[in-house]
């Protein structure tokens, strides 16, 4: 069980209302445990500035200060204190009618690789009765580089791969596109001739969640060629070859490394699904597309 209690002070608090660790009003006679809120937690480091909280709760209100050191263990760590990292602090408080407190870490942005998914496991040092058994006194957080997103990245010149030229375009290795700003929505991007020349292609960024930097198609189904074109002539159904997004395949982006994964779909409607295949869009330099286009590319 990777995530647990991630409510554990609100359920508490509403089960166990006035309890104490004195003996007045008191209404829940379990025991006091105390335990980080994820036995495994992700963050998303994207400044080196920022710290973010690592909860930790307990299960009763005491009416004093609760004081536990926290340690780093070694075994089960492979990011550098000091290189990678940093701790505000090695003590955590919960403080009096309180239920919970948090750990605070920082990231060094500037040392990650811009691949680097790092992490590190900490113990909360608390008395053997103070630890339940059952979710012990360890976490482990994983430390994940995320470049801050920027639009300006994703336009401009760039190289497409795909697993559809394999099948149907077996004399194209890559494709030089070039990359417009979607005027008509926020994070999105035009694909000028994808596959086909005079058939663009839009995608969306969805920025909301860091850990998730999911690209979508806008809208969901596109026309990305003629059915001439990609079967040598024949013509299908009403001669559209259409893409959509698959529901079996996440379509990312990543900012550090400026590159998209993209899955379509492609079909003819009232005919049937051609397959779904991979694209790889990455970014170039206009000096590095135009040599490839002096090559033939």
């Amino acid at each position: 069980m990777n995530r647990l209690l991630r409510n554990l002070g609100a359920l508490v608090a509403a089960a166990v209302i006035m309890t104490g660790c004195s003996n007045e009003n008191v209404t829940y006679s379990g025991p006091d445990y105390v335990m980080f809120a994820d036995t495994l937690q992700s963050i998303a480091i994207q400044d080196g500035e920022t710290y973010h909280d690592i909860p930790v709760s307990a299960t009763t209100v005491c009416d004093y200060d609760r004081t536990y050191s926290v340690e780093i263990v070694d075994n089960g760590s492979n990011a550098i204190e000091g290189l990678h990292y940093d701790l505000e602090s090695n003590n955590i408080t919960i403080k009096a009618g309180e239920l919970s407190s948090a750990v605070r870490i920082r990231g060094h942005f500037d040392s990650f690789e811009d691949t680097d998914s790092i992490g590190v496991k900490l113990r909360l040092n608390a008395p053997d009765e103070k630890v339940w058994d059952l979710y012990g006194c360890d976490t482990k957080v994983v430390l994940v580089k995320v470049c801050p997103f920027d639009i300006n990245k994703f336009v401009g010149h760039a190289v497409l791969t795909s697993t559809f030229f394999a099948e149907y375009m077996t004399s194209t290795e890559i494709r030089l596109l070039e990359v417009e700003k979607d005027p008509e929505q926020e994070n999105g991007v035009i694909f000028k001739n994808f596959l086909y020349d005079g058939y663009d292609i839009k995608v969306n960024f969805d920025t909301k969640d860091p850990l998730q930097p999911i690209l979508n198609m806008y809208p969901q189904e596109q026309i990305i060629g003629t059915t001439a074109d990609a079967f040598q002539g024949t013509v299908w159904g009403d001669n559209k070859l259409r893409v959509m997004q698959p529901q079996s395949a996440v379509s990312y982006f990543n900012s550090c490394q400026n590159f998209i994964l993209q899955y379509m779909t492609f079909y003819v409607k009232d005919i049937g699904t051609v397959g779904t295949y991979a694209n790889v869009v990455e970014w170039i330099s206009e000096e590095e597309y135009n040599y490839l286009k002096s090559q033939g590319y």
